[in-house]
């Protein structure tokens, strides 16, 4: 006999965690698949901003870094925030999925991990080892290559490539780092993540305005230019989902990253997925919840990629805009909104 939950969560990363967590609360059968061993196993910069800090309340022993010091850099200008509070908190996505999970015990929830969803079909889903489950209601959080878009035949057509080097470095300095480059990164940037004990140096491109290979070779001189040594350390890379279609579709829904939540500019995406998690699950378990909180990321996320799309449609003013922008985050009023707009 197949066993039937109420919603079956695909996906445990910060979209899938938040969900089960509110849905936990209920009196709903919940059931978490995730499909690898630990939760949060993904190439991330690593950065929660205040906003999402907000949210989760991350305990100091799963934070690295808290950043009041952040230093935006162009070819000519450089613009400096110190802040009173932190803007950043920078994590391992293993450890913020590992505390996620946490928070769930005695919750009710089911979790499985190594539970790969291979079909879905309209009542029930099918893992790889054969298990089969039956669904009420089914919310994919399974990321960039999610099965449950694919199952609703949504494609992916605007997304970022994030590559980047993680560099061991004993002493770190809690600052933050943003460069912004017309002729190696056009409408996007380079940036040094402060963690622990190493430095996440990473850029990102729109595959359709700029290659991955073109970016990488970008990326590779820029480096150069900056004197930072990648040693022995692998260069990584990802894809990113900024193609927002909606989140529901019946009785499925689609939150964070496998949403398109992502920024396309930044490719900031935690928050996105928290709030996305957290309304989704507030929509199931009433059907005339307002989201008002995922409105309003949905339209950030519009600004940033209209700004990221202008920025890019500016060819050879490209580097006379940037230089601008510097210009205006040297005005303390101007600096002090974008800071908090993003953070």
């Amino acid at each position: 006999m197949i066993e039937v939950f109420d919603v079956i969560i695909v996906g445990g990363g910060p979209a899938g965690l938040i969900c089960a967590e509110t849905l936990g609360k209920s009196d709903k059968r919940v059931l978490l698949l995730e499909k690898e061993a630990v939760f949060g196993d993904k190439l991330c910069a690593g950065g929660l901003t205040r906003k999402g800090m907000a949210m989760l309340e991350v305990p100091d022993h799963v934070i690295e870094q808290k950043i009041c010091d952040a230093t935006l850099f162009s070819p000519r200008n450089k613009s400096f925030t110190n802040t009173p509070s932190p803007l950043l908190y920078t994590v391992d996505r293993k450890n913020l999925g590992r505390w996620q999970r946490e928070r769930l015990e005695g919750s009710g929830v089911t979790v499985r991990t190594k539970a790969q969803v291979t079909s879905i079909d309209p009542e029930t889903v099918t893992l790889k080892d054969g298990t089969i489950y039956g669904y009420r209601n089914m919310v994919g959080a399974d990321g960039y290559a999610s099965t449950v878009r694919r199952y609703l035949n949504i494609p992916v057509v605007k997304r970022l490539i994030g590559i980047q080097y993680t560099l061991p470095l004993p002493d770190v300095t809690p600052m933050l780092e943003i460069y912004l480059h017309s002729r190696f990164f056009k409408s996007w940037y380079a940036w040094v993540f402060p963690h622990r004990e190493s430095l996440a140096v990473g850029c990102c491109c729109d595959p359709r305005l700029m290659t991955a290979s073109k970016l990488r070779e970008n990326f590779h001189t820029w480096l150069s230019l900056r004197g930072i040594d990648t040693g022995d350390a692998i260069l990584e890379s990802s894809p990113i989902s900024y193609d927002f279609r909606g989140v529901r579709f019946n009785n499925l829904f689609l939150v964070g990253e496998a949403a398109g939540l992502a920024s396309g500019l930044s490719g900031e995406g935690i928050y996105q997925s928290l709030v996305s998690g957290q309304e989704v699950a507030r929509m199931i378990l009433d059907p005339g919840y307002d989201p008002v909180s995922l409105r309003s990321v949905v339209r950030f996320n519009r600004i940033q990629n209209r700004f990221m799309r202008t920025l890019y449609l500016s060819g050879i003013f490209r580097g006379l805009a940037i230089e601008l922008i510097l210009l205006l985050m040297n005005n303390r009023y101007i600096r002090t909104r974008v800071s908090n707009a993003f953070s």
